[in-house]
């Protein structure tokens, strides 16, 4: 699987505003952002986790003669993993754990943001859709992590992806959606599930991420990209 800045600026990083009769209700309310989050330095040094840096997103819709300005950030970590002779023979980038944040929008008390209404299989869709190497298939269960004075609750997919476009083996993907803040988080991880691999060490490895997670307009996030996207879910 091919590492890449796993963020949906169509999916999960867009806001779709329906125009109605927002006009009005628009004027104060043209500009969302979120906060970034970040694992705090103690979590990755347990896991070997190495952080990629922090994409911002910026999309624009027009909506009832207003233009509408959403921040989002994606934040990205990475693993080499030792893996058996016989798949590749040696360390490959195949741990891969991002978070995304996304304002929750609200006008007149109501939320606009779709992300607000995903589920854990569509969250596990979606990336499905940003890796052409990878390919979801059914929930094996759930579990809970404290972190964010909250419980995160991961649900877990089967899958397989392609690794350095040689060799296509089975993993395990996790995938959380969290309100906190005033904005949504969505916790990706990904692992491979082998034979031969310590598979509850590497879901635990996914636990430590989770609860050392840090957001808010405070933490230390290293932008490494900037984008702007206009109208991501139009048509």
């Amino acid at each position: 699987m091919q590492r890449r800045q796993f963020v949906a600026a169509g999916a999960v990083g867009g806001v779709a505003l329906s125009a109605g009769c927002l006009g009005g209700l628009l004027e104060d309310a043209t500009t969302f952002s979120a906060s970034p989050a970040i694992v705090a330095e103690s979590a990755t040094d347990e896991t070997g986790y190495e952080y990629q840096g922090t994409e911002e997103i910026v999309t624009t819709e027009s909506v009832a003669g207003q233009e509408i300005e959403v921040t989002s950030y994606g934040a990205e970590y990475v693993r080499m993993i030792d893996l058996p002779l016989d798949i590749l023979g040696g360390e490959v980038e195949a741990g891969v754990f991002g978070v995304i944040t996304t304002p929750q929008v609200g006008v007149a008390g109501e939320e606009f943001n779709p992300v607000g209404e995903m589920g854990a299989e569509e969250i596990a869709r979606e990336v499905q859709g940003q890796y052409e190497e990878l390919s979801v298939g059914d929930s094996t269960g759930e579990r809970s992590v404290a972190a964010l004075e909250d419980t995160i609750v991961l649900e877990t997919f089967e899958g397989e992806a392609e690794l350095q476009g040689e060799r296509t083996v089975d993993i395990l993907l996790d995938v959380a959606r969290h309100e906190t803040g005033g904005d949504h988080l969505v916790i990706v991880g990904v692992y491979p599930d082998l034979e031969g691999l310590p598979i509850d060490s590497e879901r635990d490895r996914i636990d430590v991420m989770v609860q050392g997670l840090e957001h808010g307009d405070d933490v230390d996030a290293e932008i490494v990209d900037s984008r702007e996207e206009s109208d991501p879910l139009a048509g």
